[in-house]
């Protein structure tokens, strides 16, 4: 032991953590000694040491003193010595990719568990690694608003089409800022004839509103348009943002914004938005029902079957008004001023909002999120493109759109260009359907194409009448036609592959080598022979704590 020698103290400092997990004994930090600015000496003692004043004038830094006058932890408790705890890399990389997916630190911690084959594998204890999580927290405190905007401009750097602009304070505070999505106006162009606008969501550390802008696509998915986080809901933020809004948009408006009961973005529109119609979110209005009525109502199952029929069943205002003021008169809602003067999915974002997360951590999240609405689109792109539906009836015009023979035409009439079919339903409804002579272009008391876009089955049953072997071309909006699939960087494209690659052949490399012991043996000796050509090729990431950086991968 005395003749080793060592090319620097990390070295030593390894060797001796190592040699005590062996051994069965923690280690902790003594004395040092500098000269100018240079370490003559340290010493590090088992854990169990006693502490003592020591005046040392000579010493050897090759000494070791093997004695101890006490027992050994047990072998199946040595992963719990303390001096050996180390967040490895992989559980650096596994706690990341956790936090994008909105995982917390202790199911990450479980997922290492369990892959890495035992809690003494993993390097380091849940307590260990909430700590590194804390310390990453602490680390970025001071400069989240800035690495925020710095990601927001890598991201736009690797995309243009990507959009994001902020606003600070005289003080240099981040007070505003919008983000996009790549192609956002291409999707706005297609869904952002009707907007929602939800300003119910405190999503960080600092109390700000998260606002996101989202549409409907073609599969009736959502579809995020923009967001935006604001540090106060005052007039002058809103200002700001519908401002920025429709900069990001070209300058288009929406037909149609629905949106929550605050008042300042309510006078905002008459400013910024004129030519918009805004209604109140219906959703919204549901929910706040329970509060605002009393618990015999709450309760009340049949209360319920009716608000929902009046809410989501009414085809036009007549039936709506006339439910609505049945429910109102029969329950004794008339002086419920909240009720009364209101005519009305779980969102989206909730899955990863949380109060407490900074800007860097909500954009792992976020940017993870978004990523996974796009895999849904995708899919439902991928059933209109490659499943054929089982058609009920022998016409070519189903093939379009497979509409079934549930409906009657009971008697027509015309005035001028327009042609008047009255349609009994097998819902028991009449329905009349307005069809132009001109253009086959028709409406329905239904309402159903108004809603959806999709031309109802009274509409059919009338071109059908009118001897439509197709659906024209009218009624086939732009949104019901399949975007096409947009470029992703390459290089970004390329580096993941070979990151999917590689792991997928190391652990197709650990499945055969670790039948037997000499395998993995071979394994793990060649995998060590990488390590030095590989710092030459690309210089060896430190690993010390400062220079850890976890949210910039």
């Amino acid at each position: 032991m005395v003749g080793m020698m060592f090319d620097t103290l990390t070295d030593v400092v390894e060797f001796y953590k190592s040699y005590a997990h062996e051994a069965s004994f923690s280690v902790r930090v003594g004395q040092h000694k500098k000269g100018n600015e240079e370490i003559l000496f340290k010493r590090y003692y088992c854990s169990r040491e006693g502490y003592k004043n020591e005046n040392v004038t000579e010493v050897s830094i090759t000494s070791l003193v093997e004695e101890h006058n006490h027992g050994f932890v047990l072998p199946d408790k040595r992963h719990l010595l303390r001096s050996n705890h180390r967040v490895s890399e992989r559980a650096k990389s596994t706690l990341f990719n956790c936090h994008k997916a909105s995982i917390g630190t202790s199911q990450a911690y479980r997922l290492l568990h369990v892959s890495e084959g035992g809690f003494e594998n993993v390097g380091c204890t849940k307590r260990d690694l909430q700590n590194y999580y804390r310390y990453l927290r602490t680390k970025i405190k001071d400069a989240d608003a800035q690495m925020f905007v710095a990601q927001l401009e890598r991201k736009k750097e690797v995309n243009p089409t990507f959009f994001y602009d902020f606003m600070v304070d005289e003080q240099g505070r981040l007070v505003c800022v919008f983000l996009g999505r790549c192609f956002m106006q291409e999707n706005y162009s297609v869904y952002g004839d009707v907007v929602s606008v939800d300003a119910t969501y405190t999503t960080n550390q600092y109390n700000m509103k998260f606002v996101p802008f989202t549409g409907v696509n073609h599969h009736l998915q959502s579809v995020f348009l923009g967001a935006a986080f604001l540090v106060d809901e005052k007039i002058e933020s809103y200002v700001w943002l519908f401002k920025t809004f429709l900069k990001a948009m070209g300058g288009v408006a929406p037909h149609l914004i629905t949106k929550d009961e605050d008042a300042s973005m309510k006078a905002t529109f008459a400013q910024i938005l004129p030519d918009t119609a805004h209604r109140l979110c219906m959703w919204h209005i549901m929910e706040k029902v329970p509060e605002k009525v009393g618990p015999s109502i709450r309760e009340d199952e049949h209360f319920w079957k009716r608000l929902n029929k009046c809410v989501w069943g009414t085809e036009n205002s007549d039936d709506f008004v006339s439910q609505w003021n049945s429910i109102v008169t029969d329950y004794g809602l008339i002086r419920n001023d909240w009720f009364s003067t209101r005519f009305s999915a779980n969102s989206f974002f909730n899955h990863f909002i949380h109060r407490k997360l900074t800007f860097v951590e909500f954009w792992l999240r976020f940017d993870t999120t978004l990523e996974c609405q796009r895999q849904e689109e995708l899919i439902a792109d991928n059933a209109s493109l490659h499943t054929t539906p089982k058609l009920m009836t022998p016409w070519a015009m189903e093939k379009q759109c497979t509409a079934r023979d549930v409906c009657i035409i009971q008697g027509t009439s015309e005035c001028e260009d327009i042609k008047y079919f009255t349609i009994n339903s097998l819902s028991g409804k009449d329905r009349v359907v307005q069809m132009n002579k001109s253009n086959m272009f028709g409406t329905c008391s239904c309402k159903l194409h108004e809603s959806y876009g999709i031309p109802c089955h009274h509409i059919i049953q009338v071109l059908r009448a009118e001897k439509q072997n197709k659906i024209p071309s009218i009624y086939i909006m732009k949104r019901c036609n399949l975007l096409d699939e947009k470029p992703k960087d390459p290089m970004e494209v390329a580096m993941w592959k070979n990151i999917s690659e590689s792991r997928n052949k190391f652990e197709d490399l650990i499945q055969m080598a670790k039948n037997t012991e000499e395998g993995m043996d071979f394994l793990y000796s060649s995998l060590s022979n990488l390590v030095e050509p590989l710092q030459k090729i690309t210089p060896a990431k430190r690993l010390d704590k400062q220079d850890d950086v976890f949210y910039n991968q």
